[in-house]
């Protein structure tokens, strides 16, 4: 659960236009300085949470003299460090006629026109900032912007270049995404409590993989497996949705293939239902027996259930085009929760850049 307090309304020019104009009509003027002020010493307390597991938004705000509001929804991550929620439908009519401009037309609207609108909001974990757009006529307007205080440490490494990685070896070669390191200087890694720079050995953007080594010996390593994967198989995704800021403990989820092609007829990606937020990019998605069939590398953010992991086997072959030898499982049976449990935490990594 992530929480931001304190909300402070930084800008507000849509409401400053209306209000504006209003103030004319009896011959007062509105400083937008003060217009803001006002605004804010009218908040008595707002608070937001983000409930990463199920994806529930919830707002709560209480004026002076008003009502607690409480709002719930479902949120998506459009990147890494940034949900977008989509308000309702509604009805709606200016207070003042307004001229807005829809496409290359521009429209007139009288204080009687009556239109529908949507808002969308945007939530910004690297700035712990609001964006509230109203969007009518083709047009898009921004209600307002928000700063907050957050219980997120993103200045301790839970930006958009953390996520997750896994060993492939006893010599400390790992494999992660490409675009979980693309742009780090130097990427790091923490494991059994200690951090350890990496190498980054080689990359393929267009599969997405990147393969980097630590001057580290695991005891434990993932197993690439013999079979590729079928619809129905059980899955288990791990990794560390946000970064260390959620929690530094591995979460582990499970679920099915669901199909063996990925987004656009991807042959190199499997679609799981299992849930794969930012920060299990780069992890490891095993079957039963224990076994890589895949890594984490995208959910999509317009439906639930829908995520996508490359597969084991083109990893593979990147692999091979590096001169890296695999393991694979010489006897491949079903395993107990313990020793699957046993097996990702051993060889599982949060990867990070600054």
């Amino acid at each position: 659960m992530i929480k931001w307090t304190d909300c402070k309304i930084i800008e507000s020019p849509l409401t400053y236009k209306i209000m504006k104009e209003l103030y004319k009509q009896v011959n007062k003027e509105l400083l937008y300085g003060d217009f803001l002020k006002e605004e804010n010493d009218n908040i008595e307390y707002s608070e937001v949470t983000f409930d990463i597991n199920n994806k529930i938004f919830t707002r709560r705000q209480k004026n002076i003299d008003k009502d607690l509001v409480e709002d719930k929804d479902d949120f998506e991550f459009i990147n890494e460090n940034v949900v977008k929620i989509l308000g309702k439908p509604l009805e709606m009519k200016f207070p003042i006629p307004r001229t807005i401009k829809s496409g290359d037309k521009e429209i007139k609207l009288s204080d009687e026109t009556k239109f529908f609108a949507v808002k969308v909001y945007t939530y910004n974990f690297d700035e712990n900032t609001i964006l509230e757009y109203l969007y009518h006529h083709r047009a898009k307007e921004l209600v307002r912007s928000l700063k907050c205080e957050s219980d997120l440490n993103i200045a301790n490494g839970d930006t958009h270049s953390s996520g997750t990685a896994f060993f492939i070896n006893k010599k400390g070669y790992l494999l992660t995404n490409n675009h979980v390191v693309e742009g780090c200087t130097l990427s790091k890694i923490s494991y059994k409590n200690k951090e350890y720079d990496t190498k980054l050995i080689a990359t393929d953007k267009t599969l997405d993989l990147a393969l980097l080594k630590a001057e580290v010996k695991p005891k434990t390593f993932l197993n690439f497996s013999n079979d590729e994967a079928k619809k129905l198989n059980k899955v288990y995704v791990a990794g560390y949705p946000l970064g260390k800021g959620l929690s530094d403990d591995l979460k582990i989820s499970s679920g099915i293939v669901s199909s063996i092609k990925g987004f656009e007829d991807n042959s190199n990606e499997i679609q799981i239902d299992a849930p794969i937020n930012p920060g299990n990019s780069g992890g490891p998605i095993i079957n039963e027996n224990g076994e890589l069939i895949a890594i984490a590398v995208a959910g999509m953010t317009e439906a639930q259930n829908i995520n996508f992991g490359i597969k084991s086997s083109a990893a593979e072959r990147f692999l091979k085009s590096n001169n890296i030898n695999l393991s694979k499982s010489m006897y491949s049976r079903v395993k107990d929760n313990d020793k699957l449990l046993e097996i990702l935490e051993e060889g599982t990594v949060y990867t990070y850049c600054n």
